[in-house]
């Protein structure tokens, strides 16, 4: 049943519109230029993770400034309101997440990528899956990276989608509601 299932809600382009890992990239530039290359020089043999959690380690993330979704946030406290589990789940990294977190309060946990994994895709059901050991659930997203994870819910629930995205859902045989999207 719908009102007992966990529900996930991303939140780069869904929660907020901006990407807090290219907020992170942006700051590391300016302030780091020199560390910046030598990240990215070492994201070439340790991965996209690593290089997550470096651009993320000195950066405040400006909350003031973001440009929250009113109405994905109306939805994440109507469906909490309900008694239902409510989690963050982000590729941005856990430094970074958990700065979200502690300003919004409305989440149970949140989880974010580490130096070791990218929460994207099809690694945000296995972690799901197997490190949460949750099985049936609904995710609120925004992005084309969000359709595998689509796949293993019974609904597809989405706001501020493109264009292309929204026709791939709604070609889906899956329920479908959309959240109208309102950024502040």
């Amino acid at each position: 049943m719908d009102e007992n299932r966990i529900l996930f809600v991303d939140l780069d382009g869904t929660l907020i519109k901006e990407d807090l890992s290219n907020l992170a990239f942006i700051n590391s530039l300016k302030k780091h230029p020199i560390k910046l290359i030598f990240y990215i020089l070492l994201f070439l043999i340790k991965g996209k993770p690593y290089l997550k959690e470096q651009i993320s380690k000195n950066f405040i993330v400006p909350v003031k400034k973001l440009s929250f979704n009113k109405g994905a946030l109306e939805y994440v406290r109507d469906v909490k309101n309900r008694h239902r589990v409510v989690y963050l789940i982000s590729g941005s990294h856990q430094i970074l997440v958990d700065q979200i977190d502690q300003h919004l309060k409305i989440f149970f946990e949140s989880f974010g990528s580490s130096n070791n994994f990218n929460m994207v895709g099809k690694n945000k059901v296995r972690f799901i899956n197997e490190k949460l050991n949750i099985i049936e659930f609904d995710y609120l997203g925004n992005s084309t990276k969000d359709l595998p994870i689509w796949e293993y819910c019974k609904k597809i629930i989405y706001t501020n989608p493109t264009a292309d995205l929204k026709r791939k859902i709604n070609s889906s045989k899956l329920n479908k509601k959309e959240i109208k999207e309102h950024f502040y």
